[in-house]
């Protein structure tokens, strides 16, 4: 498992097959994901811990933050084509 570092955190897939994906996530505190969606994919997320999160969503773009003073975990399962690629950000 490699970490992917990220300016939010870090990310490292866990596993991975036809049609899904299982990611392990870490939000640095107070940080965030890019405003983004997906048109091939869909995620569902898993938080580990009691932590505060909040989840964005406007249409179908979302984001993660993290508003507090401790890094944050959790679980992202992906379902469908599971590419980076996949990814559209929104410019802010």
């Amino acid at each position: 498992m490699r970490k992917v570092i990220k300016k939010w955190g870090w990310y490292k897939v866990l596993a991975k097959g036809n049609g899904f994906k299982v990611k392990l996530l870490y939000l640095k505190p107070f940080g965030q994901t890019s405003l983004q969606r997906h048109k091939h994919r869909r995620e569902t997320w898993v938080f580990l811990g009691s932590q505060e999160v909040k989840i964005v969503e406007r249409l179908k773009w979302h984001r993660l933050k993290n508003p507090g003073k401790n890094g944050l975990r959790l679980i992202e399962v992906q379902t469908g084509i599971c590419h980076e690629r996949d990814i559209e950000r929104q410019r802010e």
